[in-house]
């Protein structure tokens, strides 16, 4: 695994959204991070267009509660709960292809990244971390940092 995603794991590297330029399989960094004790969640973009699918593929990947709404208030506060999906060490979530939302409703991805951000720092002050990866955002995400 690459010591980038190590010296996360290990909090040598704060936690934040960021992007992620590697390849490596998603299936390979939910391996690593289960093994750091880091509950991974992986969002695939490719089926993120809208509003609604960005929030229900959330839901599911997150397992929301059923009684959850579908709206981005909801979202935001789930993200911030987590109660239902303990973590050990922190929260991972990689949301590949992150650009296919950016490109066909910027606007929407826009309000989506922002609840991202607020979620990582609500959970930045607790004993579990949340470190949100972009993946294939393209120009979406330039002001996002690099892991």
């Amino acid at each position: 695994m690459s010591e980038t995603l190590t010296d996360l794991f290990e909090g040598r590297t704060a936690p934040g959204i960021y992007r992620l330029t590697s390849r490596v399989r998603a299936e390979t960094i939910g391996a690593d991070a289960a093994r750091h004790g880091w509950r991974f969640v992986h969002l695939d973009g490719r089926r993120i267009a809208t509003k609604a699918d960005f929030i229900q593929t959330s839901a599911a990947a997150l397992e929301f509660p059923a009684y959850s709404g579908r709206n981005w208030d909801a979202l935001q506060d789930n993200l911030r709960d987590l109660a239902w999906a303990p973590a050990e060490a922190g929260y991972l979530v990689l949301y590949d292809h992150a650009g296919e939302f950016a490109a066909a409703n910027p606007a929407d991805f826009a309000v989506a990244l922002d609840i991202l951000r607020s979620a990582v720092a609500s959970w930045r002050a607790t004993a579990t971390p949340m470190t949100v990866l972009l993946r294939g955002a393209g120009r979406a995400a330039r002001a996002v940092p690099k892991l």
